[in-house]
């Protein structure tokens, strides 16, 4: 029955076909190539990155003025749609409607719900409904600050390999997850002059941090290695359950260069900030949406 399986590379315990294999290395191989980026920089913060996207002089567009708040909470929606599609269609094999996607096109390169246990399964379930809580939650307040919220921009869930496995999916979800926080945290000085917002995102702050150490806890306790994502970020193990910074026990600031280099897939290992004017790629072949969308 195993004759044509390997053990897996995130799950020594279990054996995977050649073409999950494959998908193991690239996760590792994404680990690997994140070691060399800036200690302020990935994918997951999308609040954190629309403050230094727009503010500085290494930007591509060189904008100059510090961005709104609809800007900020416009580019955490990329993010949102991301994670949503990616527990949803894990748990149930279809992603967000056309409605809640601001009739976006729908994610590609990752269509079929998974054969979950039942702990990972409820967990999943959990987390696809807060992020689309979360995506309901901006685009209200989006709204109610005048402005209008973005549409899904195109995503591609397979741009690290297409995920076929338990392992594989609990790999990439810490990874998600283990980003929520920091770009809450990073975001917080741009939303000051609104403390209602402000306050809505530290709320938020709290459930990515609940997400995050749940994914954690079933990655220890089902051998699972979820690879680093940055220089800053720590890999559950059984010795380390929070992944936080170990000297001063806070969650990583992280900033926008990187955010986007990450996302696009042009950041190597060699790389500490990747090459600017880069809009599009990786996990959005299209680009995000909204005022912040180059590195």
């Amino acid at each position: 029955m195993f004759k044509n399986r390997v053990t897996s590379l995130l799950c020594p315990s279990e054996t995977v076909t050649a073409e999950q294999l494959e998908t193991d290395r690239r996760i590792l191989a994404f680990d690997r190539a994140m070691q060399h980026l800036n200690r302020r920089g990935f994918l997951g913060a999308m609040l954190s990155a629309a403050a230094v996207a727009t503010v500085g002089t290494r930007e591509a567009h060189a904008q100059t003025s510090t961005p709104s708040v609809v800007d900020v909470l416009n580019f955490a929606l990329n993010l949102e749609y991301l994670e949503a599609n990616f527990y949803l269609i894990a748990s149930t094999g279809t992603g967000l409607t056309a409605t809640q996607r601001g009739n976006g096109p729908a994610v590609t390169g990752f269509t079929t719900k998974l054969a979950l246990d039942a702990p990972t399964l409820a967990v999943c379930q959990a987390l696809a409904q807060d992020e689309v809580n979360h995506i309901t939650a901006l685009k209200s307040t989006v709204t109610s600050l005048g402005g209008t919220p973005i549409a899904q921009p195109a995503i591609n869930l397979a741009a690290n390999g297409t995920i076929t496995t338990q392992a594989q999916f609990l790999a990439a979800a810490r990874q998600f997850t283990a980003l929520g926080g920091s770009a809450y945290v990073g975001g917080a000085q741009l939303l000051v002059s609104n403390a209602a917002v402000l306050t809505a995102a530290g709320q938020i702050l709290g459930a990515e941090g609940q997400h995050a150490g749940s994914l954690a806890y079933l990655c220890v306790n089902q051998g699972v290695v979820s690879p680093m994502i940055d220089a800053q970020d720590v890999s559950p193990t059984a010795t380390n359950y929070f992944t936080v910074d170990a000297a001063r026990a806070l969650s990583p600031l992280r900033t926008a260069p990187q955010v986007l280099g990450v996302a696009y897939g042009v950041s190597t290992r060699a790389t500490v900030t990747p090459p600017s004017g880069i809009t599009m790629g990786g996990f959005f072949p299209s680009g995000v949406n909204g005022n912040v969308k180059s590195t």
